[in-house]
C-alpha cells in the first residue's frame, strides 16, 4: 500500500519541531542554575529569555502566516534551522545575560517562527482534507517528542562538559537535523508537488461547501467571534502551562528533587503531550470542541492545586502527565478550531494572526519566576492561574459549533 506523501512532510516536520521546541523551550529549565550562577542572576530576570522568546513568535507570526500561504515553506524551513543553529552558537560565547536574552528574542525567535509549530499546522492544513484534524494532532507531537527526548540530553551535556560546551553541540545537532530533511522532502501542498490531493471526508466535505476554504480578510477575521473566543479560551492555560514548564527546574530545587528525576518529569509531560494531541486530534474531526476542551482544561486546574505547598516527587509524577495532557490538548484544539472554522486557504493567515495575543503567554515564566523571588514561594501564582483556568472553561460555552462562509462571499 502506497503511503500518502503528505505523511512524509508531515513526520519532517516532527523532527524540525521536537529540535527547535525541545531545545528552546523544554530544556531551557535546565539552563536557568548555570545562568543564573555565572551571571549573578535571579530567577525573574533568566526568565526574560523564554517569555522574549515566545513574545518573539508572535511579533513575527502574521508576517510568517503571511509568507506560509505564498512563499516555499521548504526554504523557510532551512532558514529557520539555520538561524537557531547559530543563535545556539552565539550563546556559547555569551559574556552577559542580557546577551543571551536578546539572542533567544531574535535569531531563536526567528528560528522558532520559521521551522515551529506554526509551521507544521499549516503543512497539516494544506496537506491534508478529510483526516486534517488527525495530521494537525499528528503534527503537533512535534513539540512533545522534542521535550521527551532532549531535556535527559541536555542535562547530560551540561553535567559531563558545561553549559557553553553543550550549546556548541546542539547547534551542530540543530543544523543536521532540520535543514537537510526540510530541504529534500517539504513541499506547501499536493498541487504544488504534483500529487493528488487527499479525498474529503462527509464533515470536510461540508465545511467546503459551507464556504470556509475561501479565503477570509485580516478584516472578517478580527470581526469574527470564533477568533477572540480561540484567544480567550486558549490563552490562560498556555500562560499557566508556560509558568510550570520554564520553573520547573528552580521549582524543583525548591521542593528537594534533583536534576536527574527533574528530567525525568519533563519527559514524562511530554510523553503524555504526545498521547494527548494524538487524542484531541483525532477527537476533533468528530466531537463537539467545547466539550473536547473542557475535558482538557480539568487536568491542569488539579495539577495547579496539588502544586500548592511542597509536593514530594511521588506527587509530582502525578502533576507532570495532568500538566502535560492540557498542554498537548490545547496546542491540538488550537489547530483544529482554526482549520474547521476558517478553512486550509487561510489557515496560516488567521494562525499567525493569533500569535501577537496568545504569546502573552510567554509571560507565565516571568510571573512565576519573579512572585518566587519576591514571596519565597510559587503558590500565590499557582492560586492565579487555577482561577483564571475556570473563567476561561466558562467562556467557551460560547464557542460556535459550525462555521458560515467569510462575510463577503455571503455578500457575493
Amino acid at each position: 500500500m502506497k503511503i500518502y506523501y503528505g505523511w512524509y512532510v508531515i513526520a519532517v516536520a516532527i523532527v524540525f519541531q521536537a529540535v527547535t521546541f525541545g531545545l528552546g523551550t523544554y530544556s531551557f529549565t535546565f539552563w536557568v542554575p548555570s545562568w543564573m550562577h555565572e551571571f549573578h542572576a535571579g530567577r525573574g530576570d533568566v526568565m526574560w529569555a523564554t517569555s522574549l522568546l515566545t513574545i518573539a513568535l508572535g511579533v513575527m507570526g502574521p508576517a510568517a502566516g503571511w509568507a506560509f500561504d505564498r512563499v516555499s515553506i521548504r526554504w523557510l524551513a532551512c532558514l529557520g534551522g539555520a538561524v537557531y543553529a547559530l543563535g545556539l552558537a552565539l550563546i556559547s560565547i555569551s559574556t552577559a545575560l542580557w546577551q543571551i536574552v536578546a539572542i533567544y528574542a531574535v535569531l531563536l525567535g526567528m528560528g522558532f517562527t520559521l521551522a515551529g509549530s506554526l509551521t507544521g499546522q499549516t503543512l497539516a492544513a494544506k496537506w491534508f482534507r478529510g483526516r486534517r484534524g488527525l495530521a494537525i494532532g499528528i503534527v503537533s507531537i512535534g513539540s512533545s517528542v522534542g521535550g521527551f527526548l532532549l531535556p535527559p540530553l541536555v542535562a547530560h551535556l551540561i553535567g559531563e562538559y558545561d553549559w557553553r560546551t553543550a550549546q556548541r553541540i546542539l547547534a551542530v545537532l540543530t543544523a543536521v537535523a532540520i535543514i537537510p530533511l526540510s530541504w529534500l522532502i517539504v513541499r506547501n501542498s499536493p498541487e504544488e508537488a504534483g500529487i493528488e490531493p487527499e479525498p474529503e471526508s462527509d464533515a470536510s466535505r461540508h465545511v467546503v461547501a459551507s464556504g470556509v476554504h475561501r479565503t477570509w480578510t485580516y478584516g472578517d477575521i478580527l470581526r469574527e467571534r470564533t477568533f477572540w473566543l480561540t484567544v480567550v479560551g486558549i490563552l490562560p492555560p498556555a500562560l499557566a502551562f508556560a509558568g510550570a514548564l520554564g520553573n520547573l527546574r528552580p521549582y524543583a530545587v525548591d521542593i528537594g528533587i534533583p536534576a536527574e528525576k527533574t528530567a525525568l518529569l519533563m519527559s514524562e509531560i511530554a510523553g503524555i503531550m504526545v498521547i494527548s494531541k494524538l487524542s484531541i486530534g483525532a477527537l476533533s474531526d468528530r466531537v463537539d470542541l467545547r466539550i473536547i476542551y473542557w475535558v482538557a482544561a480539568a487536568p491542569l486546574v488539579i495539577g495547579m492545586a496539588l502544586m500548592l505547598g511542597r509536593p514530594d516527587f511521588s506527587t509530582m509524577l502525578l502533576v507532570a502527565p495532568l500538566l502535560g495532557f492540557t498542554g498537548g490538548s490545547h496546542m491540538a484544539l488550537l489547530g483544529a478550531i482554526v482549520g474547521s472554522r476558517f478553512g486550509p486557504a487561510s489557515f496560516g493567515k488567521v494562525a499567525g494572526l493569533l500569535m501577537p495575543f496568545l504569546t502573552i503567554s510567554a509571560l507565565g515564566a516571568v510571573i512565576s519566576g519573579t512572585i518566587r523571588d519576591k514571596m519565597g514561594s510559587y503558590d500565590a501564582v499557582h492560586e492565579i492561574y487555577i482561577v483564571i483556568a475556570l473563567i476561561s472553561a466558562a467562556c467557551m460555552v460560547f464557542l460556535p459549533t459550525t462555521r458560515k462562509a467569510p462575510p463577503k462571499e455571503i455578500a457575493s
